[in-house]
């Protein structure tokens, strides 16, 4: 009996492989637009996108499909329809390409909630799901639990979440991603999958509204005249249609106010204005002034002066270091902060050695190490705390005094930034950390709390914390001695 159900098991997987085959034979062409045509071997026609595109989305769908551009960055006012937009786009490179296809989302709750379960209201009032738009004839199979579509040509579409380890996508070789809201994401992970899709000729799109001055908007500035890139910047008032209309009304806005949304919060998400609010981003405005007057100086070291760490220490997660340098000017320390690196699972040994690694690459005198105020207490498993530790390695190693409270931590680290200056090669990590720096928002009442959010932003600035904390304590002694020789 065992034997004729493995038969007929044998045969019902036989069945399918031919069916999957059979259905599987399809031909494609693009018109002038771009849009995608399957035609299967029976006849059947489907067109793609399956919501047709308005004008500004058509030519997001030129330029990566017909003049063939690789690198996007697009900012899109809310309700313009960039989901629909970016996972269509998605969908079309899978089917006329095979290959991996990665729809990556802030985190894997939001990935679920948005695209897996999501689904959009059409104008004569039925619902869609995202999943449905994909023709049903090309879908082998899907897998729930791991938000991973197979499609007949070998393709696979996979959802995902950037709050995953992104060295965990290291190996991996996409021929398309899209970033869905990537000012709100590590970039961690564009920085992690840019070599491979350079490697593989595949393309990226990274689609958000501003949250900020932060890597998003940086990368936009950076690249917008770069021909390889394709960078957009939009508001309401730019996306129109056909007949020159707006898509998003002022009466669609006057809904949003009535209901509470705060006068910044539509400036930013409907006019795409660069928001300096300190009400979410704690250094909102510092970051403002170092990103417009220069103070990203490529290259920048101080030749014959000291180097100093400032850790922040993890447990069971990063380890973060912050070195810097410093200048007497008049009665006062300037800081310039020449380099950062975090990593995880490490002995302390490791980091040493890598700080070791930085100064002699420059030929620069390290110093002293500064670690938080518990640091005396963390022992990176090596059954002595951190300080003795760095004293049997040869170094020397002080700890901050423990800040009176993080709202004064962090109003002294806001002063130090207007004071600081960043190697803008070495630091690229760190800056993202501190244009990130985000207070925690509180579901229930609808507001920011008055306490920071913990996330990958954190460790990068509490390294900052413990250099500030440093410099405030007078615990750096840069004057220099004269020399007495006796007889």
């Amino acid at each position: 009996m065992s034997r004729s159900r493995e038969l007929l098991k044998r045969f019902s997987m036989i069945d399918e492989a031919i069916s999957c085959r059979t259905s599987s034979r399809y031909e494609t062409r693009r018109d002038k637009d771009a849009n995608l045509f399957v035609t299967f071997d029976d006849g059947e026609e489907v067109k793609l996108p399956y919501i047709p595109f308005r004008p500004y989305q058509i030519e997001l769908q030129v330029k990566l499909y017909i003049e063939k551009v690789l690198r996007h960055l697009l900012e899109r006012p809310r309700r313009s329809g960039k989901e629909v937009e970016s996972w269509n786009l998605l969908i079309e490179g899978s089917i006329e390409s095979p290959g991996l296809y990665m729809m990556v989302y802030p985190t894997n709750v939001r990935a679920k909630a948005v695209l897996w379960d999501g689904a959009i209201l059409m104008p004569n009032g039925a619902s869609v799901k995202f999943l449905e738009m994909i023709p049903k004839r090309l879908i082998q199979s899907i897998n729930n639990q791991e938000m991973k579509i197979k499609l007949v040509n070998g393709s696979v579409i996979w959802v995902v979440g950037s709050d995953i380890d992104p060295d965990k996508l290291r190996g991996t070789n996409p021929r398309g991603i899209v970033y869905s809201e990537f000012a709100f994401q590590d970039p961690r992970v564009f920085y992690v999958m840019l070599p491979a899709l350079r490697q593989n000729g595949g393309w990226l799109i990274g689609q958000s509204t501003f949250d900020g001055m932060n890597h998003f908007y940086q990368l936009i500035e950076h690249n917008k005249n770069d021909p390889l890139w394709y960078c957009r910047a939009d508001s309401i008032v730019t996306l129109l249609d056909e007949n020159g209309n707006r898509y998003i009304t002022d009466e669609m806005i006057e809904e949003d106010r009535r209901a509470g949304m705060p006068e910044y919060l539509i400036q930013q998400e409907y006019y795409g204005v660069v928001q300096i609010n300190q009400e979410t981003k704690y250094f909102a405005h510092a970051m403002k002034v170092i990103l417009e007057c220069g103070r990203l100086v490529p290259n920048l070291v101080i030749p014959n002066a000291n180097v100093y760490s400032a850790f922040d220490i993890g447990v069971n997660d990063c380890t973060a270091i912050t070195l810097f340098q410093v200048r007497r000017i008049d009665n006062y320390l300037k800081p310039s902060v020449i380099g950062y690196f975090e990593n995880n699972n490490r002995d302390l040994a490791f980091y040493v050695m890598e700080i070791r690694r930085f100064c002699n690459r420059y030929n620069l005198t390290f110093k002293d190490h500064f670690v938080p105020h518990d640091g005396q207490k963390r022992d990176f498993n090596t059954g002595k705390n951190t300080i003795d530790f760095l004293r049997d390695m040869g170094e020397s190693g002080f700890v901050v005094p423990r800040p009176t409270s993080k709202e004064n931590a962090i109003e002294s680290m806001r002063r130090m930034l207007y004071l600081c200056d960043f190697n803008k090669e070495n630091t690229q990590r760190l800056i993202d950390c501190l244009a990130n720096y985000s207070k925690e928002f509180d579901d229930k009442m609808g507001t920011y709390k008055n306490r920071p959010l913990h996330n990958w932003a954190s460790h990068g600035v509490d390294s900052f914390q413990t250099m500030t904390l440093a410099l405030d304590g007078d615990m750096i002694s840069d004057r220099p001695f004269d020399v007495v020789y006796y007889a």
